[in-house]
Order: structure tokens, then C-alpha cells, then sequence
């Protein structure tokens, strides 16, 4: 189908993200306006229900939502903004969006649980659990940023909206089945990357890096019958960091739904994990 004012194709459900940013790029704004509508079909009603956890009333939240929508596609007209990766940027600009209204008399539209925590996210920092957290959260957050666009779309989708490979597909422009498999070569991807961010973080000591490859191998061979190695043993036993990330990249999908919204959100609000991941 095409666009008989522009001349260029309507896009359509076959389209991934990343072809719709393409055409945003390089199309008209007449054909932006399009791929806009298809965008929206895609991810307004998670926007919408992220923006209502930050407002009073439905009529605010809609307008939130728009105004996500809006920086969005004025970013990526201008060369910046996602490629693949919408649903977590949009969410981001809307959480952005609301925190910049607190200082304008929009103020009086956010919702108290959203206004509370605004209020108490600069003193939260210096909380010493908080900060901990956060560490652990960052750790994974860097992992999972250095990772290809189409892979970080894939975990969102399927570790933190909890969506199926034939949802995530049309998104990645991909069958169920090619969705499915690159869910599955991300996520061995995040691991890798999140080893590598271990053992290069600050925070690990000599032993810890020295140790990074066994534990590897240790969580490769998870669900198999497997001699953990004396060294490896003894040094999860005295290192807890090194013990806690054994135990997260073991469970990787509980990492993933609780590191990436709180990362990259940092409000997470009702939608988004229990509001024990928001900061309190």
C-alpha cells in the first residue's frame, strides 16, 4: 500500500521499528505522520498506562503520552533517538516529560506517588541499601546498553513486559520463531556482556576478575551435573558480590524485570514492577 500523496509505502504491520525510524529519518513529514500512527498502535497503551501512574487523571496521563510520543519523533527526526528500541525510550521521555512539569504549574497533575518520589529521589541516594541496589542495577543496566538495538528490544519486551515471541516479532521484523531464537542469543549475549562488566567494574578486586571465567563456566552449566571448582567455591564464599552475581545470572529473567526498568525508568510506578523497586 502506498501513500498517494507522498508516493512513498504506508507502513504496515510487517515493518519493524527500525524500518519505521528509517522512514522517519529519511521521509517526508507527511510519511513521519504515518509511520507515527503505527507507532502509536504499537506502544500507546503501554505509554498511556506508564503515564497514568505519574498523573491524577486519565485526560493528564493522555497528554503526557503525546508529549512522549512527540520528543520522540522529533529526536529521530533529528538523527538521535531509538532505533529499535521505542517502548523503553518513549517510557523514559513521558517519566522526563513529568519530571519537568513538577517545576511548572503542572505540578498540581502528577500524581502523589509520583510526586513523592520525585521529592525524595535526591536524598534516597545517599542511602547506603539504595546504593547498593543501584549498583547491582547499573552493573546490568551497561550491560544491557552495550548491547546490538534489536537484542535490547527483544529483553525488554519479553523479560520486563513479559510478552510473547509473536508479540515481540512484528516489533523486530521477524517470525515468531526468528523473534524467539533471538531472544534466546540475546539473552547468552547479556550474559557475556554482563561478565565482562564485572569484571571490569571498579569495584572487583584481582580475585574477583581472576575468578570471572570459572564463573562463567559455573553458570553455563547450570541444570547439569557439574563439579563446581575448590577455588571458585571458596571465593564465592568469601566474595558475596561475586556469590550474588552467580545467583542473578542464574536467574536472569528476575534481574532483567527488576535492573532494567528500575535503570532506565528509575520511577517505575505501578506499571513497570511492585512499588518496592520504586525508590522509598
Amino acid at each position: 500500500m502506498r501513500d498517494s500523496t507522498t508516493g512513498a509505502a504506508t507502513p504496515d504491520e510487517t515493518c519493524s521499528d527500525a524500518d519505521l525510524s528509517a522512514r522517519i529519518r529519511s521521509g517526508s513529514r507527511s510519511a513521519a505522520d504515518a509511520v507515527l500512527v503505527e507507532l502509536y498502535r504499537r506502544h500507546h497503551a503501554s505509554v498511556l498506562a506508564y503515564a497514568r501512574s505519574c498523573t491524577q487523571d486519565s485526560h493528564t496521563a493522555e497528554d503526557l503520552a503525546s508529549e512522549a510520543f512527540t520528543r520522540a519523533l522529533h529526536a529521530v527526526r533529528h538523527g538521535a533517538g531509538p532505533q529499535n528500541a521505542w517502548r523503553p525510550y518513549l517510557l523514559t521521555a513521558g517519566r522526563r516529560t513529568a519530571a519537568a512539569w513538577a517545576a511548572t504549574a503542572r505540578r498540581t497533575e502528577l500524581s502523589a506517588d509520583f510526586e513523592t518520589w520525585l521529592s525524595k529521589a535526591s536524598a534516597a541516594e545517599s542511602g547506603e541499601e539504595w546504593a547498593l541496589r543501584r549498583q547491582d542495577a547499573d552493573l546490568a543496566l551497561r550491560a544491557f546498553q552495550s548491547l546490538p538495538d534489536h537484542w535490547q528490544t527483544a529483553l525488554w519486551h519479553s523479560a520486563v513486559e513479559g510478552e510473547s515471541p509473536a508479540r515481540i516479532a512484528p516489533l523486530l521484523g521477524l517470525s515468531s520463531n526468528g523473534a524467539a531464537s533471538l531472544t534466546s542469543r540475546a539473552r547468552e549475549g547479556l550474559r557475556e556482556a554482563y561478565l565482562a562488566q564485572y569484571a571490569s567494574d571498579s569495584a572487583a578486586s584481582e580475585e574477583c576478575r581472576y575468578f570471572t571465567g570459572l564463573l562463567a563456566a559455573s553458570i553455563r552449566s547450570s541444570g547439569r551435573r557439574h563439579r563446581t571448582h575448590r577455588g571458585l567455591k571458596r571465593h564465592l564464599a568469601n566474595f558475596p558480590r561475586c556469590h550474588r552475581a552467580r545467583s542473578e545470572l542464574r536467574d536472569l529473567g528476575k534481574l532483567l524485570s527488576f535492573a532494567l526498568p528500575v535503570g532506565l525508568l528509575l520511577w517505575t510506578g505501578a506499571s513497570y514492577g511492585t512499588k518496592a523497586t520504586a525508590v522509598t
